[in-house]
């Protein structure tokens, strides 16, 4: 995965696309399709907004179409690929998507600026967001920050200032400058360490032959999910049976993605990926994915089931750097009503 700077989407941007959400909401419902009732429609089209590129980190959406997962439970998902230039909440927002991925960060960010999103389930229970440096000069401790430059996304920043704080640093002794998808600068000398993700950028430096360290945020007391599956309110309410399908075909898909690591890498090489991908990283970084896949509830509940006292620590953090102002709860981010149907036979 790879982090990204967050477009954050205004209160005023999400009043003007409001016309044009509700005509795709309407278009897009259960009830019609240019004017043909979806009665007469084999599978039920539905498009979702992937937060990155087509990658393996999206690897269980695609196993599913491949195996007729989707097409069994009578849908037709298409993924729209994300990148640097993609404002993947906004785009669900105004309805050009009906359902998302995101990591959780900015779709708390958008709930407080009063985007009525909300998340139903979630692929990596545990993120793997991590400092990462080399293991010629580990960094494995946050109070050996001090000294140093690291590189974060923008998005990042108020947590990794959280945690230096915590860690009882003064923030002036960290040079956080902005990172590239790329963790390059890292073996160059350029930086220090490089915040993202260890399935990800991690991997990266590993098939280059890049000898590593990770410590992990979520085990520094940074508690975050991704590949976060979030959807419009008014969606959710008007497609309620579509929505617990499409969950639990995903479920089911990425449960055989997660089985077959050797075929769903090259799926996505071969087939649905964007060009370029190699197949080697994509094998490792499903490898590495899957114990922060079916983490937490997932390893008792199911895949995709939301763990509540987690996205309310979530909530709880995010107000403690500012970034929520409100009373938000758990409850007004998440309905973990939707995993929990897709999870009964």
């Amino acid at each position: 995965m790879t982090s990204r700077d967050d477009r954050s989407l205004s209160r005023r941007r999400f009043l003007e696309i409001g016309g044009a959400a509700a005509a795709s909401a309407a278009a897009l419902s259960v009830g019609g399709l240019d004017g043909v009732s979806r009665a007469f429609a084999a599978e039920t089209p539905l498009s979702f907004q992937l937060s990155w590129i087509k990658s393996i980190q999206y690897g269980g959406y695609f196993a599913g179409i491949d195996q007729g997962i989707y097409k069994k439970a009578g849908i037709d998902p298409t993924f729209v690929s994300g990148g640097p230039n993609i404002d993947p909440v906004a785009n669900v927002a105004s309805g050009r998507s009906q359902i998302g991925d995101r990591p959780i960060g900015p779709l708390v960010v958008a709930r407080e600026k009063g985007i009525p999103i909300k998340v139903i389930g979630t692929v990596f229970q545990k993120s793997p967001y991590s400092i990462i440096s080399l293991a010629k000069t580990p960094i494995t401790d946050v109070k050996q920050l001090a000294g140093k430059t690291i590189a974060t996304a923008t998005s990042g920043r108020p947590m990794m200032l959280y945690l230096i704080k915590e860690a009882g640093l003064d923030p002036a002794s960290v040079n956080l400058v902005p990172s590239a998808p790329d963790p390059s600068a890292l073996v160059s000398g350029q930086i220090d360490g490089y915040a993202g993700y260890s399935t990800n950028q991690g991997v990266m430096l590993k098939t280059r032959g890049v000898d590593i360290v990770t410590l992990n945020a979520h085990d520094l007391g940074l508690p975050e999910t991704t590949g976060t599956i979030y959807a419009r309110e008014d969606f959710l309410k008007d497609n309620r049976e579509l929505v617990v399908k499409f969950l639990r075909a995903t479920a089911e898909s990425w449960r055989w993605a997660l089985a077959n690591p050797e075929a769903t890498a090259k799926l996505m090489v071969e087939k649905y990926g964007n060009p370029g991908l190699v197949y080697e990283a994509q094998l490792a970084e499903i490898k590495e994915s899957k114990p922060f896949i079916e983490a937490g509830p997932a390893a008792t509940k199911g895949l995709l089931t939301l763990d509540m006292d987690l996205f309310g620590k979530i909530i709880a953090l995010y107000r403690s750097v500012g970034l929520v102002k409100g009373d938000m709860k758990a409850t007004d981010l998440c309905d973990p009503s939707f995993a929990e149907a897709a999870t009964k036979a």
